[in-house]
């Protein structure tokens, strides 16, 4: 609808009477014109016609505060401007250059001006200043919090599809989240695990990665940087980081409620209300509810579930309750307190989405989150400001999860029946974090930041594994294990610091650096194995525990390995950069980053000999020894190191209508940590990590973003990556007695079973992959406006193991004897590796022309195509995975209050 103009050439108030809340600084037109895209949800379109230029004036507009309908606030920042607006299938706005001096003849009624729209500035605090993302030389993706709710998008899987090489997998009985960027990561879930994907959420750094399945809600952006980032975020971010940021309290009264409804029984409820209770404090409460039935089927002779009680489902709900209050001119305090609850059975691994599996272990996950986040940021004198972050988390966890999957009820108790099952009995992660930052007015042409991070995590688990053979004997001759770590912790101490010098307005040069030193320790963790099945036989009370097995009394349990150790690190990484902007859309950067990731404390070793128990005198002098043993490598690795180096830019094309970002790195890793399920001499299988001595990881990486027409917009990505290790000898852990079936030996006749992966590709990495998303809007006249979109993700093969074994023959090749033997499992493809796959995602928006309502029909993985994220166990007949989730659809229904 289009306003009549008035004398100053501004068109007239329309009857729509919606009103915002406006906080638009002085600054340029074309900057305060994205200010009131931003803050009104319409598009700003900019026409040109002829020779009429569509250049904004020099002169800024005017300060707009205060509540106001668009077309009022409009009249405010066009009134010194000859501009005029039209409103656009009353969802967006052209801005009108000028009349010309030379009068023309009125356009006919229908006419559309020629029109090109302006995208959305996007502002990151990637370089812990807030700067606008096409301005900022880092290779930075930014997702928007409208557009995850767009896109509805509301899970860390969901999102990694959104981002150039990132991957995520899933964990069963340990309820994590294994994150992959440009393929370098983690697959130990344990509590000693560390990720090599930093994730931060407000910038309190998140070490646990139980409940990231949940974090999207109510955000008000997600950055991921890619590479390493050892200045800046430091701890366990030699592959990048994940930055979520929350949505702030604003100073409007305003609230939202969705109701979501789906196949496999999906009911999913989201508010949000926000509050000014002083013009200078605001409150914001949010939260979130999701059950989901279980898609796994399961067998007749299974314990009986329900759908919604079955494995993979979904059971999970979190509310944050955050505040801002600007105490005075100069000082003002964000506080956040959120918790966060996992009630659902658990992820399992399957054959597909149709072979039942056989469950005697009902899956039961009990997880609560608590975490506490603060930020007081101090403007000085000078326009210095002083930051101080402080976090504190509180994790508790239980689980019950079938190992099996194919143990019949009463598997459990008859010693002629396979039976395994993973129990967590209990497990409490505590973390708190202190950051203190100094930094300069961001107006400097030299700007500084120095800092000081402190983090410690004190955790505690007891896990228990019943693990009986059909002969009634297990791992090492015992059925049952019970790992007990009542004190693993860690604590990293770090100084950082960055300068940023403006060497020409052209030119740009950066430098920073962190010094800082790490501890991790175990005291008194200790693996203890049983002759007899822990929860049937004992109800978990394991009685009195022998020192080890040699001393133990028939039918007692006995400590099978001692893990204390105590280990420390220093380190010391650096970052340099220089950027080129020869103009506002052109920004190129060449950028040299290091990461450090500290070592991983694992079990240790096992006590031989005869003792008469933990006071005997010989007992204490072999623990000692042990425990030296453990120091000196026996229970850890080494640290991981990355440097990396990249060519980036970023491109404005199409007057702001199109950005191109891209860069093309090389990054080295040294002693990359890697781990896995490790069978030892006794038929043992415990988590160990071991260092590749290096890999190297080369890509290319492209961005789009395209407002192809007034209501259309192209998003996408592409990511071309080759990421092999330069030398790695290991044992095949999953065939430690047949590897060279897959890979060559490593000529050493003293150790058959050491192979050779050099050469070979990291897992989780994709040579290949892209995504395409696609959104138009159309106006349905008095009916309201439809939204249309549809998405594509599509990536080449990529492996889940470092032995890039592709498929099992039905011959195993003995490392030993060079002998070619029957594989008793068979032949079976891809038992590591997922094959080419390609997902379609669609939905439709409608929004009423009058209305506070929204309705949008979606339906994702439209194909049903059965996307694997990892393997659980490849040695089997039918090899077994963790899929995504298969074809699924619903209708959202959302409601908005100012």
């Amino acid at each position: 609808m289009e306003g009549s103009s008035s004398d100053t050439g501004v068109a007239a108030v329309t009857s729509d009477a919606t009103t915002y809340f406006f906080e638009i600084p002085a600054q340029p037109l074309d900057q305060s014109l994205l200010a009131f895209s931003r803050q009104t949800g319409l598009a700003v379109m900019v026409a040109t016609a002829q020779n009429q230029s569509a250049n904004t004036p020099d002169e800024p507009a005017p300060l707009v505060r205060g509540e106001y309908t668009a077309e009022a606030a409009l009249e405010l920042l066009l009134a010194h401007t000859d501009f005029r607006y039209r409103r656009v299938d009353g969802q967006g706005v052209v801005i009108l250059p000028p009349k010309s001096g030379t009068p023309t003849p009125p356009a006919e009624p229908d006419e559309v001006p020629v029109a090109r729209a302006l995208l959305e500035e996007v502002e990151v605090v990637a370089s812990k200043r807030r700067t606008n993302l096409q301005q900022t030389p880092m290779t930075v993706t930014a997702i928007s919090g409208g557009t995850l709710e767009e896109r509805n998008i509301d899970s860390l899987q969901e999102m990694a599809a959104e981002v150039p090489s990132l991957k995520v997998a899933r964990n069963g009985d340990h309820t994590a989240s294994m994150l992959y960027l440009r393929g370098v990561g983690s697959d130990n879930h344990t509590e000693a695990g560390d990720s090599g994907v930093a994730t931060h959420v407000d910038g309190i750094f998140s070490s646990r990665v139980q409940g990231s399945a949940v974090l999207l809600y109510d955000l008000d952006r997600v950055e991921v940087l890619r590479g390493p980032q050892g200045t800046l975020f430091g701890r366990n971010s030699t592959g990048g980081v994940i930055n979520y940021h929350t949505a702030r309290p604003q100073q409007d009264w305003s609230s939202a409620l969705s109701v979501s409804v789906g196949n496999y029984g999906l009911r999913k409820f989201t508010a949000v209300a926000n509050a000014p209770l002083t013009d200078d404090w605001a409150l914001r409460w949010a939260a979130v509810s999701e059950r989901a039935d279980g898609y796994t089927d399961y067998t007749d002779d299974s314990l009986y579930a329900k759908r919604a009680d079955r494995y993979n489902n979904t059971d999970l709900y979190s509310h944050r309750l955050s505040s801002s209050w600007q105490i005075n001119d100069e000082l003002d305090w964000w506080l956040s307190y959120e918790r966060f609850e996992d009630r659902g059975a658990g992820s399992l691994p399957v054959v597909d989405y149709d072979t039942p599996v056989t469950i005697d272990t009902p899956g039961r996950t009990t997880l609560n989150q608590d975490a506490l986040r603060s930020r007081v940021e101090w403007e000085l004198q000078g326009g210095n400001s002083l930051v101080y972050i402080a976090g504190y988390g509180f994790t508790r966890r239980s689980q019950d999860w079938d190992a099996d999957r194919t143990g019949a009820v009463g598997s459990e108790t008859d010693p002629a029946i396979y039976h395994q099952s993973n129990r967590t009995v209990w497990s409490e992660y505590r973390a708190r974090q202190h950051e203190l930052q100094l930094k300069s007015s961001d107006d400097e042409r030299l700007r500084w930041l120095i800092a000081y991070f402190n983090f410690v995590e004190r955790n505690a688990i007891r896990f228990d594994l019943e693990h009986q053979d059909p002969d009634g004997s297990g791992w090492g001759g015992a059925p049952a294990h019970s790992f007990q770590q009542p004190n693993r912790g860690t604590r990293l101490d770090a100084f950082y610091g960055q300068l940023d010098y403006d060497l020409t307005p052209h030119w740009q040069v950066s430098a920073g650096a962190r010094s800082g030193r790490d501890q991790r320790y175990d005291r008194g963790g200790r693996n203890i194995a049983c002759p007899d099945l822990i929860r049937s036989d004992r109800e978990g009370v394991l009685g009195a525990v022998a020192v080890n097995r040699e001393s133990a009394a028939p039918g007692q349990c006995f400590v099978a390995n001692y893990n204390d150790v105590d280990q420390t690190w220093r380190s010391t990484t650096a970052m340099a950069r220089l950027s080129y902007q020869p103009s506002d859309q052109t920004l190129l950067y060449l950028h040299y980053a290091e990461g450090f990731k500290p070592g991983i404390v694992q079990d240790g070793a096992s006590l031989s000999g005869v003792y008469a128990g933990a006071e005997d005198p010989a007992y204490q002098r072999a623990l000692q020894t042990l425990i030296t043993r453990n120091n000196n490598g026996a229970a850890f690795v080494g640290p991981e190191t990355s440097a990396n180096v990249e060519l980036g830019f970023k491109l404005g094309l199409l007057g702001g209508g199109m950005t191109l970002n891209g860069a093309l790195f090389d990054t080295r890793y040294r002693d990359l940590q890697v781990s896995g399920i490790a069978v030892e001499e006794d038929g043992t299988e415990l988590i160990r990590s071991t260092n590749a001595p290096s890999a190297t990881i080369r890509g290319v990486e492209l961005e789009l973003n395209w407002a192809s027409s007034l209501n259309g917009r192209v998003t996408g990505f592409l990511s071309l990556l080759d990421a092999r290790y330069d030398r790695f000898l290991a044992v095949d852990n999953e065939f430690p007695l047949y590897g060279q079936t897959w890979n060559p030996g490593a000529a050493t006749p003293e150790l058959p079973d050491l192979v050779d992966f050099s050469g070979n590709r990291l897992k989780q990495v994709p040579k290949v992959s892209l995504g395409l998303n696609y959104r138009h809007g159309l106006s349905l006249g008095s009916w309201g406006r439809a939204t249309a979109r549809v998405g594509l993700r599509y990536a080449s093969s990529m492996y889940f193991d470092e032995a890039n074994r592709g498929n099992r023959s039905g011959m195993l090749l003995d490392n030993r004897t060079g002998q070619w033997i029957d594989d008793p499992a068979g032949p079976a493809p891809d038992v590591d590796r997922q094959p080419a796959y390609s997902l379609w995602n669609a939905g439709l928006k409608f929004e009423p022309a009058a209305g506070n309502w929204w309705l949008d029909l979606y339906g994702e993985n439209l194909t049903n195509t059965a996307v694997a994220n990892d393997v659980q166990e490849a040695d089997i007949a039918v090899p077994e995975y963790y899929y995504g989730a298969p074809r699924t659809f619903g209708l959202r229904l959302g409601l908005n209050f100012d």
